[in-house]
């Protein structure tokens, strides 16, 4: 029995897509077509046994995704009150904005747990506007440990696992996301694939789906599109991604790949390349996919 529904919130890299102030040839299209448009990188998780429901990544889109979180929920006889905590990924600009809303200005929440690292608790600690939401008792922090699973419910377990990404801030994790049967390892970002191949592997032999790193598709398009160095913002591209898959390196095992978090600078958001790039196991998320575990 499946009773875990996973809900993609959001695909694109943490200014969404389009993104704001740019007329790139991806952008001018997702202006033009609301049928484009990605919100960042963001997962929602519904316990259909238990009806509750946690959220990954609360971005600054918040007021959309959950949205469409609620309304999945309401399909599936939740009541209004199903979320019951909020995973954090890290601290870059996309993945914990959305925490705002649960203030008192807005949703006005009280004490809804927050799972972060130590390292992530202590910046809500100590920075302003967010630790008026500790105060207030809006939210209440919950840190865990790396590799440590927490048991949500008698059927939904969540492992968060350290990830080698910029720590500016905070520190970064992904999580294993597992139901009765099935797991989805969620990992919208990391430096590079160098020093974490073993653990890839170790988790790609246990899980059914691997939610990654797909924010470039090549290291060149940053620089040629917008003028930067992909040095200053690392990701590793998905063509260096698929050639680790392909040679080994990388074990696939007999897990699907989904790449996510795709910056607006992505061939992947252009249909006919997209289309044209078909190889086996490996597919790209869309907003408002839904995966049961």
């Amino acid at each position: 029995m499946k009773d875990i529904i996973i809900k993609v919130l959001g695909t694109a890299q943490d200014g969404g897509y389009p993104q704001p102030n740019c007329d790139c040839k991806n952008c001018v299209k997702a202006l033009n077509n609301k049928d484009l448009v990605r919100h960042p990188a963001s997962l929602g998780i519904l316990d259909k046994k238990n009806k509750e429901s946690y959220l990954i990544d609360p971005t600054f889109r918040l007021f959309e995704q959950l949205n469409m979180l609620n309304k999945t929920a309401a399909e599936n006889d939740f009541p209004k009150d199903h979320l019951k905590g909020i995973f954090i990924t890290h601290a870059h600009m996309g993945h914990y904005p959305g925490l705002l809303y649960f203030g008192k200005e807005v949703i006005n929440s009280n004490k809804l747990d927050v799972y972060t690292s130590k390292k992530f608790k202590d910046f809500l600690n100590n920075n302003q506007p967010w630790k008026l939401l500790i105060d207030n008792n809006n939210i209440d922090v919950q840190t865990f440990e790396f590799d440590y699973e927490i048991n949500l419910s008698d059927i939904l377990k969540i492992i968060p696992i350290e990830i080698p990404h910029r720590q500016e801030l905070s520190d970064t994790a992904g999580f294993i996301i597992k139901g009765r049967k099935k797991s989805v390892f969620y990992l919208p970002d990391i430096d590079s694939w160098k020093t974490f191949v073993d653990k890839f592997n170790e988790i790609s032999s246990k899980s059914d789906l691997l939610f990654i790193d797909g924010t470039f598709y090549s290291k060149s398009e940053l620089m040629e599109i917008r003028g930067r160095n992909i040095k200053d913002v690392p990701h590793p591209p998905i063509k260096e991604t698929i050639t680790l898959l392909k040679n080994g390196v990388l074990k696939q095992n007999n897990s699907k790949i989904y790449f996510t978090h795709f910056n607006h600078t992505n061939k992947i958001l252009e249909n006919d390349f997209k289309h044209n790039l078909k190889i086996e196991g490996i597919n790209f998320l869309k907003d408002g996919d839904v995966f049961k575990i």
